[in-house]
């Protein structure tokens, strides 16, 4: 059976580090344009190759320019669109916004993006709940810090070391002691996959190697 929704569960949840609030027309969440470029990336691959898009000529009316956008993705046979993107590129007191027609176009990919799933949390409203937002705040801190996280046969650094040192210190507990229960020779030898046993071994030294 075809999972209809296999594309909007991998791309539905939305860093908030690449949001800001908006205090205009009853504010609202924007989402980076950059980012939202990035996970299409990495969902279907680099873009002119994995997905693109494709933009229709501007269209002035009054103080507003549109333009169209149509999107297409895995193949560029499958697009769907076009989807209008708006902007003013003349204030009411005549300036001009050179920049209108590239938000146009930011506007139509930020919605044709949606309409795919990326970052329906936002769209759905669900960024108007703190709760929501703290706990996909944390959901992505961890994610990111097990992505950044060194390799656990990897040896510790300097500073986790010293760490180490500092604990064993305040607690006057021999290093010697330490690695007899870990079965190294010196900290030297320590690797981050060790350091969950080096916890556990602060926490009651009295304990014996396995």
């Amino acid at each position: 059976m075809t999972d209809n929704l296999r594309i909007w569960r991998k791309v539905e949840k939305t860093n908030p580090a690449h949001t800001k609030k908006v205090n205009q027309r009853g504010g609202f969440t924007s989402i980076c344009a950059n980012y939202q470029i990035l996970a299409a990336t990495e969902q279907f691959g680099p873009i002119g190759i994995g997905w693109g898009y494709t933009t229709g000529h501007p269209i002035i009316c009054d103080t507003l320019v549109m333009v169209p956008v149509t999107l297409w993705h895995g193949s560029r046979d499958n697009t769907f669109g076009p989807m209008i993107g708006c902007d003013e590129w003349k204030s009411d007191k005549g300036r001009i916004d050179s920049d209108a027609p590239k938000k146009a176009v930011t506007d139509a990919l930020t919605k044709l993006l949606s309409q795919l799933g990326f970052n329906a949390d936002v769209f759905l409203g669900r960024f108007d709940d703190s709760k929501y937002v703290e706990a996909v705040t944390r959901e992505f801190a961890e994610a990111e810090r097990a992505a950044n996280a060194p390799p656990p046969d990897a040896k510790i650094n300097d500073k986790t070391r010293d760490w180490i040192t500092d604990k064993l210190t305040e607690r006057q507990l021999s290093a010697i002691d330490l690695c007899g229960f870990l079965g190294v020779t010196s900290l030297k030898d320590l690797t981050y996959g060790n350091i969950d046993a080096v916890k556990e071994w602060l926490a009651n030294p009295q304990q014996k190697a396995a």
